[in-house]
């Protein structure tokens, strides 16, 4: 299963700077497309241009755009925010990774976090007042945990929702008595939070949990089954969880019915190839998915239908990484 650890490195990782430059002849759309099938904006982020900095793209392929030219800022994890208006991300603009908001274009810049150490995965409330993310949190016998923070849209009255040191994985390595809760996702009338944790000594296998959005009543999601699996992503429009699912090598994305007591039991595999599946996202409408694969060796941004048919390919890069979609 995708181990603790590489969940949160995976997403520094689309953070870091890699020797590679954009081939700027790279696209190709795919056979028989129809770019009217497929409204809106997706945001990303690429290290395309050396740095890793978010850009846009139409999910035909087309206008491609950057939301920075700054060669000494690091921009990540993008999200829109529900009205479309504005991209929450994480950046180390302050020396330090926090949450920042942004437009489209990458003006009007605005700190929402602030905090010592990495903040990151930031994710909007469907009804755009708040902000979840996670925080890097060091306790005071200098352990490092991950926790989910909420914060108001505007930066105020920011509150831990999870602690790790409640809880402890049992292992011996300090590598898995780390604790992390990840890539929190609300449910689509904002009242409780999905993510993911490595707590119940599921230090190999994270487990998806559930709680309500001021952090109390913190379970497991599902009765009787363990929904094993990372990035939880809810329809905005539907109770449809879309999720990644396998190794950390070795991904699939995957669907379940988030309206049932027994959603593992709903779960279907999405995709079937046999390569790194991950971070997948759905259309403002529900009707298709957003993910990334690195079926062509770079992580690249693919579209798919929610059954896992008509799967497109957005970008093409060949020598960066493409990462994090997020579809507005």
């Amino acid at each position: 299963m995708i181990n603790s650890k590489p969940v949160i490195i995976a997403c520094l990782s689309g953070m870091v700077a890699l020797s590679s430059l954009f081939m700027v002849s790279c696209f190709r759309p795919a056979a028989n497309y129809k770019p009217s099938e497929l409204p809106g904006l997706i945001a990303f982020a690429s290290d395309r241009d050396k740095t890793p900095h978010i850009f846009t793209i139409k999910p035909d392929g087309s206008d491609v755009r950057t939301t920075s030219d700054d060669n000494n800022t690091v921009d990540g994890l993008p999200i829109w925010s529900p009205d479309g208006k504005k991209i929450a991300f994480s950046s180390d603009q302050s020396d330090d990774y926090e949450i920042w908001t942004m437009n489209e274009d990458g003006s009007g810049r605005k700190k929402i976090s602030n905090r010592h150490g990495w903040d990151g995965m930031p994710r909007w409330s469907p009804d755009g007042s708040k902000i979840a993310f996670v925080s890097e949190v060091l306790d005071k016998q200098g352990e490092t945990s991950y926790e989910i923070f909420v914060i108001n849209a505007d930066g105020s009255g920011m509150k831990q929702l999870t602690d790790s040191t409640t809880w402890g994985t049992g292992s011996s390595t300090a590598e898995e008595k780390m604790g992390w809760n990840s890539a929190p996702t609300w449910s689509p009338d904002s009242s409780r939070i999905l993510f993911a944790s490595n707590r119940d000594n599921a230090s190999i296998s994270p487990i998806l949990y559930i709680m309500n959005a001021d952090g109390t009543d913190q379970k497991k999601f599902g009765l009787f089954f363990d929904v094993d699996g990372t990035a939880p992503n809810w329809s905005p429009v539907t109770n449809q969880i879309v999720f990644a699912r396998g190794s950390a090598a070795k991904g699939d994305i995957w669907v379940m019915d988030g309206s049932s007591p027994f959603p593992l039991l709903t779960a279907k595999k999405l995709t079937t190839n046999l390569d790194n599946n991950y971070t997948p996202v759905w259309s403002p409408d529900g009707k298709q998915i957003a993910y990334v694969s690195d079926t062509y060796g770079k992580d690249n941004i693919f579209i798919m239908n929610t059954d896992g048919t008509s799967v497109h390919r957005v970008t093409y890069s060949q020598s960066n990484n493409d990462r994090n979609p997020a579809w507005r």
